[in-house]
């Protein structure tokens, strides 16, 4: 079906790049905040969304070689530092990975829910599942970039588009016709209330909409690379925030906000409705189009950043073991001590965090703490690398390139500060070893990198 020569054309590359950020988990966090997501998103577009597009743009068009943030942060600030951020942003990534796989869970017990009507998802069995379930897609990547972009393109068109433009229209139609309605959508309501309970939903928010850098790392596979990037970036944003807003929107109008769960809550909106007109058969296979969709969204990200580190590895940053690839060129050690890395984290978060949703907002801002330092490297290197080789031609071009950016590392250090803020509506755990979890675990997620790198320099 995908002949191995054939490039990623523009179409296709778009759907890639949607299937890797757009998500139905992020509706139920984006919900939360009711009417008031309007501004938390034009907030965060303006912010954060536009500014990382262009600079990837500029980034991404200009070289557009395999390697995606490490070639650029090592053209700008040496091959050290260019290290230490594409472990920031693989190990950002693993931490991602149980987020969206508790969702994926809980979209297949849906799915079974008519044939098991008694059953609960357990914290026990979320964790099982993630390591299952993560593994099986470890070893269907192992078939190439081909087969994996395939996969992912079904799974975003029939799993991820399809069910928000069917969540969209029924939101609309719960409105219209009177069903439901559980938001406040007066001019008051859209203007958000800026006290830290509210502020803290910033990092889901701006981790939901982020990993426009993903495409990058397929730019070896892409048709005319230097044209197509950047307008996939441009069409997939627009594309992925109308969908967010309109989205998110519909699940609150649907959902009480004291019903709304992180893992769940889309399939119960769709459950809510489905129930509401009699036609409550069809949540299983809403639950399954979202199952396959999620999936395709992991598989995006498997093989990605592991590619961004397999570069660094042959700058001789790590093991030679790391750089093995196989007959498809998938760095199958890399993806292997990925998911060992995924199925211990999972394990040992589970030793100390009772609740699904607190689980899931943990690694939520975990997460967005090391996405926070590629991207503030990002804008770096783009305000670097203008200084440095200002005559190179750029296909595109950042607009302000010094307001914008310094506008984005802002908003990234201000949310990275947030994330330390345990929210009162979630149940983690106590607050004081809330920080000190979130705190010891970046850092000791990070220390790898150091003792690799100062090996490295020894050697």
């Amino acid at each position: 079906m995908f002949n191995s020569n054939k490039k990623i054309t523009l179409l296709r590359l778009v759907l890639l790049t949607v299937s890797g950020i757009l998500s139905l988990k992020s509706l139920p966090l984006f919900a939360e905040v009711g009417f008031s997501i309007i501004s938390f998103l034009l907030f965060a577009t303006i912010c954060f969304f536009i500014p990382i597009a262009m600079a990837i743009s500029e980034l991404s068009s200009t070289w557009p070689v395999s390697g995606g943030c490490y070639t650029w942060v090592k053209k700008s600030c040496g091959k050290s530092l260019a290290f230490i951020v594409i472990w920031s942003y693989w190990i950002q990534s693993i931490i991602w990975f149980p987020t969206m796989l508790i969702f994926i869970i809980a979209m297949l017990v849906h799915v079974f829910l008519p044939f098991f009507p008694d059953f609960k998802i357990s914290i026990f069995f979320s964790v099982f599942g993630i390591i299952v379930i993560f593994w099986i897609l470890t070893f269907l990547n192992f078939l190439g970039v081909r087969v994996s972009v395939g996969f992912s393109i079904f799974g975003v068109i029939f799993g991820t588009i399809l069910p928000i433009i069917l969540i969209i229209l029924f939101g609309f139609f719960c409105l219209y016709f009177g069903y439901f309605n559980n938001i406040d959508f007066s001019f008051k309501s859209i203007i958000p209330d800026f006290n830290l309970n509210n502020l803290v939903f910033l990092s889901g928010i701006l981790l939901g909409i982020s990993g426009i850098e993903l495409i990058a790392f397929y730019v070896s596979d892409v048709e005319n690379p230097a044209v197509n990037l950047s307008k996939s970036i441009m069409i997939s944003s627009f594309l992925i925030l109308i969908f967010y807003a309109l989205a998110s929107l519909s699940v609150a109008i649907i959902m009480p906000k004291s019903e709304i769960c992180f893992a769940s809550g889309v399939i119960l909106a769709f459950k809510f409705f489905f129930d509401k007109v009699g036609l409550p058969f069809l949540t299983p296979f809403l639950a399954l189009l979202l199952f396959l969709g999620s999936i395709a969204c992991v598989n995006t990200w498997i093989i990605g950043p592991a590619r961004g580190l397999l570069v660094a590895a042959s700058d001789g940053f790590l093991p030679n073991f790391m750089t093995k690839v196989n007959s498809k060129g998938v760095p199958v050690n890399l993806l292997l001590v990925q998911a060992c890395v995924v199925s211990f984290l999972s394990v040992l978060f589970f030793l100390y965090i009772n609740t699904i949703n607190g689980l899931v907002w943990v690694f939520i801002c975990l997460s967005f703490q090391f996405a926070a330092f590629l991207y503030v490297m990002i804008f770096i290197s783009v305000l670097r690398l203008r200084k440095i080789e200002p005559n190179i031609h750029r296909p595109f071009k950042m607009p302000f390139v010094k307001f914008f950016s310094c506008v984005g590392i802002c908003m990234c250090v201000f949310t990275f500060i947030l994330s330390y803020v345990q929210p009162s509506d979630v149940n983690v755990t106590q607050k004081s070893f809330y920080f000190f979890l979130l705190f010891f675990s970046f850092i000791i997620l990070m220390l790898p990198s150091f003792i690799f790198l100062f090996f490295k320099n020894k050697n």
